[in-house]
C-alpha cells in the first residue's frame, strides 16, 4: 500500500471539518484525479487547496507527493521544501514511496538534512501532548452543533450539553496555560506545525480574556512564519466578537436562541472581507458560509487600495 492516501487522510481529516465546502471540493477532486493516475492535476489542485486552508502546510506535502508521481522532481522538492519549512516533520514522509524518484536527485540529501535537523529541534512530548489535549478538546464537541441547531442555545438540552462540555474542558484548558506559561506560544519550532495548531485549536475554545491575553503571542509567532496565518486570523476574530466589536475575517457564527441555522456576526468593513481572507489563505465567505448552511452575498466591492487601509 503506497503511504500517500494515508497523508491524504491526515491533511483532510481535520480540515475538512474546519474550512468551508470550497476547500473540502477541492481536496476530493484532488484525490479523485491522484486515483485515476492524473497526479499532475492533482498536484496543482492540492495547491489550491492550500492557499484555502489558512496555509496549512500538509496539503503542500501531499502536493509534493503528487507531483514526485507525476515526473514532476522541482515543483515536489519545492513544495516538499516549503512543507517542511512550515513545520511538516515527519520521518513517514521522508520514507514516503511517491518520493522514490526523487532520491536520486542531488537536493534531496540536503532537504532530507534539513528535515531531520529541524526535527531533532522540536519537543516531542510536547508535541505528543498538545496533539493529545487537541484530540480530547475535539471529542468534547462531537454532537454539540447538532444540539444547539436543533433546540438552540437556551434551550435545557442545549444548557445541559455547553454545562457538560464546558466541565470536561477545564483541565484540558489549564494544561494549555501551564504550557504558554512556560513555554510562550508553542510555535512550529518547538511542537511541529501540528503541535502549534493544536495549541490554537484548544485556545480557540478558552475563555475570552486568557484569548485576548495570548492573541499578542500568537501574532508575533505568525510574523515570525512560526504560526499558521489562518489560525491567526481565527483568533483575532473570536476577540474581537468576544470584546462586542466587528470581526474581520468573517469566522465567527452565532446560533440563535431558539435555533436554527446560525448567523454571521457583523465583519468590519465587509466589502473588503475575500480580500483579508486571500491574504491568510482563507477561501471565500460565500464558499465557507456554504459548510453551516448559510447563503452569503457579497456586500459591495473593496475599492482599489483599500484592503490593507482596512486590515
Amino acid at each position: 500500500m503506497n503511504h500517500r492516501w494515508l497523508a491524504v487522510a491526515w491533511a483532510c481529516a481535520p480540515l475538512c471539518a474546519a474550512n468551508g465546502q470550497g476547500f473540502a471540493e477541492t481536496m476530493m477532486r484532488a484525490t479523485g484525479a491522484d486515483s485515476v493516475g492524473d497526479h499532475a492535476r492533482a498536484a496543482a489542485l492540492y495547491e489550491q487547496a492550500y492557499g484555502v486552508s489558512g496555509f496549512d502546510p500538509v496539503v503542500l506535502a501531499v502536493a509534493a507527493q503528487s507531483a514526485a508521481e507525476a515526473g514532476m522532481t522541482d515543483r515536489a522538492l519545492r513544495d516538499l521544501g516549503r512543507a517542511i519549512d512550515q513545520g511538516v516533520l515527519e520521518p513517514r514522509l521522508m520514507a514516503d514511496t511517491a518520493f522514490w524518484t526523487l532520491r536520486a536527485d542531488r537536493r534531496w540529501k540536503a532537504l532530507d538534512a534539513r528535515m531531520h535537523r529541524k526535527l531533532a529541534a522540536v519537543d516531542q512530548p510536547l508535541r505528543t501532548e498538545l496533539l493529545r489535549l487537541a484530540d480530547r478538546d475535539q471529542r468534547n464537541r462531537a454532537g454539540i452543533g447538532a444540539v444547539l441547531t436543533k433546540y438552540g442555545v437556551k434551550s435545557p438540552q442545549g444548557d445541559s450539553a455547553m454545562r457538560a462540555m464546558t466541565a470536561a474542558d477545564a483541565p484540558i484548558q489549564a494544561k494549555v496555560r501551564k504550557i504558554i506559561a512556560q513555554h510562550g506560544w508553542p510555535g512550529r519550532a518547538l511542537v511541529a506545525d501540528d503541535g502549534a495548531h493544536a495549541a490554537w485549536l484548544v485556545v480557540q475554545h478558552m475563555p475570552h480574556a486568557y484569548q485576548a491575553r495570548v492573541l499578542a503571542l500568537l501574532r508575533a509567532a505568525g510574523r515570525a512564519g512560526d504560526a499558521r496565518a489562518g489560525d491567526v486570523a481565527l483568533l483575532e476574530d473570536r476577540v474581537l466578537v468576544g470584546s462586542h466589536r466587528r470581526q474581520r475575517y468573517g469566522t465567527q457564527l452565532t446560533n440563535p436562541p431558539a435555533g436554527g441555522p446560525p448567523s454571521l456576526d457583523p465583519i468590519a468593513h465587509e466589502q473588503c472581507v475575500d480580500q483579508r481572507r486571500r491574504r491568510v489563505g482563507l477561501e471565500p465567505l460565500a464558499e465557507y458560509l456554504k459548510g453551516f448552511g448559510v447563503t452569503y452575498h457579497p456586500v459591495g466591492t473593496c475599492p482599489a487600495g483599500a484592503t490593507r487601509a482596512h486590515s
